[in-house]
């Protein structure tokens, strides 16, 4: 794209952390009444599943009744669609909850969102955020598996949603921006850089690809689709993507534009302190999200713990060449999906 092609977005999803400071739209309180509807709504699922979380993945919307939060929830994904693109829920009393009842009201919530797809190579349904003491300098490694500070990224899906089951000891911060806001300000302060970042670029698969299919794939990182923005972020994905057989190295304008990106990203963060029972939802096509480095208790029983859902919803704004690639999730060999607590 030239860069005469290029102008500023308008869209309600253009904030800096400084403007949603102070709540709003984006936060949603969880009430008595609420809570009770969502706990009846397990009470009611959990004989269906005879004990088993899987039997969740042959249910459908239908069945899982929110009760008082159903009109909360619509409120929720009216945010994520045409408002920040953002929303944290809080209040779920995850620590009195059995984990089997905070599976059924999460996974119902989510279905209430999106259809649910495996966000990792063994099909996990809810994928487990938590130390796995890995190391990004791997090439087949995953943020998320270590406990280091991530770069700002967008999920492979179209809604990413986190339920925090537990803190760290100290740090992980949580860490969101918008990215219309990063486009904009890239495009008036650098506006070469947002050129280059509408090109398509390698990103790497992290090795969760089949024999016979490609180690990366190409998007750019800025699409345009009837009149909006829908940004593919990740910086670590595109410079391990550059670096494998078959693909070229980035350019040193390519390397300088994302990382101006991603320093505007964070100049512009907001910066939510997750608390056990918080649910976050992210509209990955207008906002990146991130975390800081965090230290972790000795006790495995009590190391920082949150459940991923990668949820898919062709509503929600025009998919990107990136979230085309993962529209059916993290699925290799049989495609065995499965949700483990």
């Amino acid at each position: 794209m030239s860069l005469d092609q290029l102008a500023p977005m308008t869209d309600h999803a253009n904030w800096t952390g400084a403007d949603i400071a102070s709540g709003g739209g984006w936060l949603f309180a969880l009430d008595d009444a609420e809570i009770q509807g969502l706990t009846r709504m397990a009470a009611k699922v959990r004989p269906v599943l005879n004990g088993d979380p899987n039997a969740l993945l042959a249910m459908t919307r239908d069945q899982f009744d929110l009760g008082p939060f159903g009109d909360t929830l619509a409120r929720v994904y009216t945010e994520l669609k045409s408002g920040l693109g953002i929303a944290l829920i809080r209040g779920l009393p995850i620590e009195t909850l059995d984990p089997l009842d905070a599976a059924i009201i999460y996974w119902g919530v989510g279905c209430h969102l999106g259809a649910a797809t495996p966000n990792n190579p063994e099909g996990d349904m809810l994928g487990h955020i938590t130390d796995l003491g890995k190391t990004q300098k791997d090439a087949n490694s995953r943020g998320y598996q270590t406990r280091e500070l991530m770069d700002y990224h967008c999920d492979q899906c179209d809604i990413v949603g986190l339920l925090c089951i537990r803190t760290a000891k100290s740090g992980g911060v949580s860490m969101v921006s918008s990215s219309v806001a990063m486009y904009n300000e890239l495009l008036d302060r650098h506006p070469q850089a947002a050129r280059a970042l509408t090109e398509p670029l390698c990103w790497s698969k992290h090795g969760e690809h089949g024999e016979r299919e490609l180690p990366y794939y190409q998007s750019p990182v800025f699409n345009f689709f009837d009149g909006q923005i829908c940004t593919s972020f990740g910086p670590k994905h595109i410079e391990k993507g550059h670096k494998l057989p078959g693909t070229p190295p980035l350019s040193d304008v390519q390397r300088d534009a994302i990382r101006k990106a991603e320093e505007i990203a964070h100049e512009q963060r907001y910066e939510m302190t997750m608390e056990a029972g918080d649910m976050q939802f992210v509209n990955n096509y207008v906002a990146l999200h991130t975390r800081s480095e965090y230290q972790d208790h000795n006790d495995p029983a009590r190391k920082r713990l949150l459940w991923r859902l990668w949820l898919m919803n062709p509503d929600l704004r025009h998919r990107t060449a990136y979230s085309m690639q993962w529209q059916g999730g993290v699925k290799l060999g049989a495609g065995k999906t499965q949700i483990r607590l």
